[in-house]
């Protein structure tokens, strides 16, 4: 998207966008200080497949409900959102976010975000959200496991668990998130685990990772990346989703996805509200809808991935069901990586992964 195309949307949203447009019939509108209803609203999220996905669910959901269109920018990283929302603070130019779950601590320290009110009588979908995936500025509207996942033809013996990710017969055949894609700083947590340590011991993540650069992995930006890599058969093994590995499947590419023995890393998306919004009532009515079992079937039809709300699996054919439901014991088996602070130490982590790469 060109600045002349950025800067007419920011107009328009700073000037008729947000002129009053009479009363709407919703629960947003029950309180006696209801807001005055725009024309739009702004959710910044990511673009490609996953736009799509929200344009056609919930922001075409939210359109019905309330009148309200949403304008997408699907143009920014997950770091430039926050950036966004914190230098339009004063004169909020944009209403909700959505983030990962490893960015989310960067978010709040940094202000970006509205608290989210759990007593608010638009959030009614909140009951039937896990506490897990409910944050003090943020809930998860999807969620998948980051397992392993390896070539069925080509490995001859299946992995168990993250540490046979260093098995001398992987080296140059292994694909995994470099330090900039959004995981990338998992395979710290990950190395300090199939060493037998604790996620958060972080000098033994570095000390297995030293070990992994003799594996001469190959180093994605992003996940599709990784899934070509496994597609063209130039990886045998890697990092990946459960979620995405169908997608693989889906190419006809002979592959399995492992839950490790250790225990598998939860990887959660989901949106939160920007800072500032003029329009918080109307904001929250969005967020609710991406709880909705409804709308969250329509990420696990096209990604496979899980709905956070519990009600949603039940509202799936059963192919869907089979693929999103989790084996018994595993939720419990499931890494909370401490992302406040990962997030912290990422800029660290960063300068330590490029030293130690470009020495392997």
């Amino acid at each position: 998207m060109d600045t002349k195309t950025i800067d007419r949307r920011h107009f328009l949203i700073g000037t008729g966008a947000l002129v009053g447009a009479g009363g709407l019939v919703g629960p947003w509108a029950q309180s006696a200080f209801a807001q005055t209803k725009p024309s739009q609203m702004v959710l910044m999220t990511w673009g490609g497949l996953w736009g799509d996905c929200m344009r056609d669910s919930a922001d075409a959901a939210f359109e019905k409900e309330t009148g309200v269109k949403i304008i997408q920018d699907r143009g920014s990283s997950p770091p430039e959102r926050i950036t966004k929302i914190k230098v339009s603070v004063d004169d909020q130019k944009f209403d909700l976010v959505q983030l990962h779950d490893g960015i989310v601590p960067l978010a709040v320290s940094q202000g970006a975000l509205e608290p989210i009110n759990r007593n608010s009588p638009r959030l009614t979908n909140l009951k039937n959200v896990p506490d897990r995936f409910i944050q003090s500025h943020w809930v998860a509207m999807i969620y998948s496991p980051l397992g392993i996942v390896y070539n069925t033809k080509l490995v001859k013996e299946p992995p168990k668990s993250f540490a046979d990710l260093w098995r001398p017969e992987f080296k140059g055949r292994i694909v995994l998130p470099e330090i900039t894609h959004s995981i990338g700083p998992y395979i710290i947590p990950i190395g300090a685990i199939a060493a037998g340590k604790a996620p958060s011991d972080e000098e033994a993540g570095f000390e297995m990772l030293r070990k992994m650069a003799d594996q001469q992995p190959i180093w994605a930006k992003d996940t599709d990346t990784i899934m070509n890599s496994l597609r063209n058969e130039e990886a045998v093994i890697g990092l990946l989703y459960k979620s995405q590995t169908f997608t693989v499947q889906g190419w006809n590419t002979p592959v399995e996805w492992v839950f490790p023995s250790e225990g598998a890393i939860l990887y959660t998306s989901g949106t939160g509200i920007a800072k500032g919004t003029k329009n918080l009532e109307l904001a929250e009515t969005y967020l609710n809808l991406t709880l909705d079992p409804k709308v969250q079937i329509a990420a696990a039809e096209k990604f496979n991935y899980p709905g956070t709300n519990t009600q949603t699996e039940a509202l799936l054919p059963p192919e869907l069901q089979a693929r999103v439901r989790a084996a018994p014991g595993e939720m419990d088996r499931l890494i909370d990586l401490d992302h406040a602070s990962m997030a912290a130490k990422r800029p660290d982590w960063t300068s330590r992964w490029n030293r130690i790469i470009a020495a392997g």
